[in-house]
């Protein structure tokens, strides 16, 4: 056999070879794969509705916490405190007046008084007609033995007219300037006692016994009454001039509205 035949068989046995490894390659079933196609959906948008919900009452009853207030033994307002209220100086040096000595706490305090009030009486001076340290007058009960009483007179200077239209103005400025005062009438204390005004410093440090009485004793003026000691078991005699006036620096003595306390 010759070379060139050689050749040729071996080129058509490896045709052959080729053929059948390319048929085990081929898959048997000859279907298509077709593209597949993405449809994108259009929604239309959905109405949303709101929905009230209308509660119902409820039968179950509402347990609410309670307390027991502390109550207060007294019970002490709000203060309102009147204009022109003033501290007076803590100076206890005597002063001479027409023959009769008051402090100088209460000669400040008369001042205060006088500005506030106005008028024409003299609470320094021609009216001024009892001071203070001494006991010549027994019917004022003995509150004038210490300092911080004072008598003022309500006449007219050089008449025997009273000056009524002044007393109650008088009264409030008074108190106002620190003093506990009320109106003393013809007769009141005794037969023949003088119409006047009778005043006690509040919180004068050399109050005597029965003048302390007078601001805060059973028949004093910070329980509402007109200072003057009932006999035979009598009821205190009200204020007829409204009632104590607080102010701060009262508050800040130890001194209150006794009024709705039992002495």
């Amino acid at each position: 056999m010759s070379h060139r035949k050689i050749s040729s068989a071996l080129c058509a046995l490896l045709f052959l070879h080729m053929m059948v490894f390319l048929s085990a390659c081929v898959p048997s079933d000859k279907s298509t794969i077709q593209p597949t196609t993405i449809t994108t959906a259009a929604f239309a948008p959905t109405a949303t509705f709101a929905q009230t919900i209308t509660s119902q009452p409820s039968n179950t009853a509402t347990i609410v916490p309670s307390f027991t207030p502390t109550i207060s033994s007294r019970l002490t307002p709000e203060l309102i405190e009147p204009d022109n209220c003033q501290k007076p100086p803590e100076n206890y040096d005597q002063v001479e007046i027409n023959g009769m000595y008051i402090n100088q706490r209460t000669f400040s305090m008369l001042e205060h008084a006088q500005s506030i009030y106005g008028g024409e009486i003299e609470l320094t001076g021609y009216h001024l007609t009892q001071g203070s340290y001494t006991n010549l007058v027994s019917a004022s009960f003995g509150t004038h033995i210490g300092g911080g009483a004072v008598d003022l007179s309500v006449i007219q200077y050089g008449t025997y007219q009273v000056l009524y239209a002044d007393i109650e103005p008088l009264i409030q400025a008074l108190r106002i300037a620190g003093f506990a005062a009320w109106l003393r009438d013809f007769d009141q204390l005794y037969p023949g006692s003088p119409i006047h005004i009778h005043a006690i410093a509040i919180g004068d440090q050399d109050l005597s016994g029965p003048a302390r009485d007078q601001l805060t004793g059973e028949f004093g003026y910070f329980r509402g009454f007109n200072g003057i000691p009932q006999e035979n078991g009598l009821a205190p005699v009200p204020d007829e001039h409204g009632g104590p006036i607080l102010c701060r620096w009262m508050l800040e003595l130890g001194y209150s509205d006794l009024r709705n306390l039992s002495p």
